[in-house]
């Protein structure tokens, strides 16, 4: 094969578009073609003997020595670099972005490497400038999404603000709305001020001669790149140094008129110049926004209405969810601690004083219940599980809860025999009796308290509390369920109860979306009449089952002094708690952790029954100790959780027949004889 002279290599490789250079085994030069000279402003007598790393910026040269050792040990036709940005440097000094392949050539017994060299710099311009419209246009669909979503017009120009100061790369931002009545630019978003940058620019007008006050002046963007050198800007410059900016930027919100409805304004820590590109999108969010805000205003008026009608509810939700909350713990304590003194021998006077401190506690327990139930209502924790129930077990117990007070106010508290079977949510239909036989127990002074079902047809049935008591105005029969309302009982004069039970009741019939109707008349009483779906079961069956659980519970005896574990991370309720259980005759330890309790477990003395509070510390829970205390004994422990959460957490446990929820603050007889129940079950 002929050979090519080496002038027609030189010539080919001279003619070629990139820079071309022949390095050999030590990294020298031995040819440079023309491009070279164009591109790095070396020509061929300039270059040829010396290193190649001469084409390289100083702080990869160390680095390059290792590489193309590496690359002798391996040589092959590859580019250089993959993955990497790669940077030659021009002989004076200047940077630019370059791509390299590598191809080994064989001469005389020596491996030469010729390196073609290209210049990018247009290229990744154009990348830039492609990527740059790539993010604009994510910019602007992630903008115009949280802009559909936001609830409101704050959310609204909080979104358009945090945009513009991640597009401009700002460190502060506000944005102003014009009072229509004064002109004036009020500020009602902002991002990193303090109180007092707020307070100086709370009204500005067209005189002020700060960005946005020139900007609303002259109905045109201002930018103001160092307030330092502005003189205008002298009387705002100690506030600028104080919160840390010196360039701002104010640019008009403009209405379907063309005039200023309101101002975007970004600061800058440094002396700075936002780009054309970042200015121009700046004005595609403001149009996006200009239209938004008319809508919103428009949209403002029908929700201010009812923003004040929601308001009075939202803030007394809080109150009763804090109310809740904070009281449950210290009367839990008191309810203990009165339990234990009632079964210690005391005086005459003594006894008298703890029975009048426990008429105390439940009036406080009676009223923190009634609030409980409000807030549990209010914030949906209560959800209905719709069963069928024999109607007359659950006016027997009715009756056993209500025929001491009656009784004391001389009253007869009867119930008519049902055999009758209802299909609703039997916890809840029971607490809607409760509320009811308690009104009219409380306002009836004599005569009698009746409770009875009666069959309005084969799918209804009517559930009816009636009393002979003071009855109700008609004018006042639409004010009943209102909260803290007492028929004939004024604001500042002494009240039994709190006007709450009723309230209560209509939010339970609305949740179980029944009917509730009242018939009254003044002096002569009440009758309230729930209406209940009537179940298809057979009631006879039912009551043979209750009467055969009842006759089994009767059969069965309880183990003496049983063994209870108690889990309360509480001090002062798990000691008065403790104190309770042993005057009670129980067997009791008393431990603060979910660890504490697995060491009692590991013990000799085994646990009859584990009582324990649902929310420990440290995130512990009392479901999470129930489960692992029966693990590590490997038995189906019985366990009584305390809780005194509202949420739907504790609605939604699973179901446990060998687990009872007593919700705080519990009685400390309700609680012994949940214990007693439970053991012997």
């Amino acid at each position: 094969m002929k050979s090519v002279p080496p002038e027609l290599a030189r010539s080919a490789l001279d003619a070629a578009p990139d820079a071309m250079i022949i390095i050999d085994e030590a990294g020298i030069i031995c040819f440079a073609n023309r491009q070279v000279d164009s591109i790095f402003g070396y020509g061929h007598e300039d270059i040829v003997g010396r290193p190649v790393e001469i084409l390289l910026p100083e702080r990869y040269r160390a680095r390059h020595l290792g590489h193309r050792q590496k690359y002798r040990e391996s040589v092959r036709l590859r580019p250089m670099g993959v993955g990497l940005d790669l940077f030659g440097r021009r002989r004076d000094g200047s940077e630019f972005p370059v791509e390299i392949s590598l191809s080994p050539v064989e001469d005389a017994g020596h491996t030469l490497v010729v390196a073609a060299i290209r210049d990018i710099t247009d290229r990744k311009r154009v990348e830039a400038e492609l990527n740059a419209q790539l993010e604009d246009m994510r910019r602007l669909r992630d903008l115009s999404t949280r802009l559909v979503e936001a609830a409101d017009l704050t959310k609204v120009l909080e979104e358009m603000l945090d945009a513009t100061i991640a597009l401009q790369r700002a460190a502060f931002g506000n944005v102003q709305l014009c009072d229509p009545a004064t002109g004036q630019l009020e500020i009602v978003a902002q991002r990193g001020f303090s109180d007092r940058f707020l307070e100086h620019f709370a009204r500005v007008d067209g005189n002020d001669d700060s960005a946005c006050g020139r900007a609303l002046r002259q109905g045109q963007r201002i930018i103001i790149e160092d307030v330092e050198k502005d003189g205008g800007y002298a009387p705002h410059r100690e506030l600028a140094a104080a919160e840390g900016y010196r360039a701002v930027q104010s640019t008009p919100i403009r209405g379907r008129t063309g005039l200023a409805i309101g101002m975007l304004s970004t600061h800058f820590r440094e002396p700075h110049r936002p780009s054309e590109r970042e200015l121009q999108l700046t004005d595609l969010y403001l149009r996006m926004v200009s239209e938004l805000i008319y809508r919103a205003r428009d949209a403002e008026v029908v929700r201010t209405a009812r923003d004040l009608a929601t308001r009075a509810n939202e803030a007394k939700s809080r109150f009763l969810a804090t109310a809740s909350h904070d009281l449950r713990q210290p009367l839990q304590t008191l309810e203990m601690l009165n339990g234990s003194l009632r079964r210690l021998p005391t005086s005459a006077g003594v006894a008298d004083a703890v029975t009048q401190q426990q008429v105390a506690i439940g009036a406080m327990s009676r009223l923190l219940n009634a609030l409980l139930d409000i807030s549990k209502l209010e914030s949906g924790a209560v959800r209905p599980e719709p069963a069928d129930f024999a109607v007359a077990p659950m006016f027997e117990d009715l009756l056993r809860a209500f025929a001491a007070s009656a009784a004391d106010k001389g009253l007869k508290f009867q119930i008519t025999a049902a055999q009758e079977v209802a299909h609703s949510d039997p916890s809840l239909i029971e607490q809607i009796l409760r509320n009811l036989v308690s009104n009219a127990v409380k306002y009836t002074q004599q005569g009698f308290v009746s409770l009875r079902c009666l069959c309005d047809s084969d799918a209804t049935l009517r559930l009816e509390v009636a009393d002979t008591g003071i009855g109700i105005p008609a004018a006042q029969l639409q004010f009943i369920y209102d909260e803290f309302y007492q028929v004939g009982v004024s604001s500042n004069s002494s009240r039994e109860g709190y006007g709450l039970g009723l309230s209560i009741v209509q939010r339970l019939v609305k949740l179980l979306d029944l009917k509730l109707e009242v018939r009254s008349e003044l002096g002569k009483g009440t009758v309230f009449s729930l209406a209940v779906p009537a179940s298809a079961a057979s009631s006879a069956r039912l009551a043979r089952a209750a009467n055969a659980a009842q006759e089994r519970r009767l059969d069965r005896q309880a183990a003496a002094a049983p063994r209870v574990l108690l889990v309360e991370d509480d001090k002062s309720v798990r000691d008065a708690t403790r104190l309770l259980f042993t005057v009670e005759g129980y067997r009791v330890t008393a431990v603060a952790t979910l660890a504490e309790a697995l060491g009692h477990a590991s013990g000799k003395d085994g646990i009859d029954l584990l009582v324990t509070d649902y929310h420990l510390a440290n995130g512990e829970t009392g479901t999470a100790v129930i489960a692992a205390l029966r693990a590590a004994l490997g038995s189906p422990l019985k366990a009584v959780l305390i809780t005194g959460d509202t949420s739907a957490a504790v609605k939604e446990l699973p179901s446990d027949p060998l687990m009872r929820i007593a919700s705080k603050p519990v009685r400390g007889d309700e609680l012994l004889s949940l214990m007693r129940t439970l053991i012997a079950a």
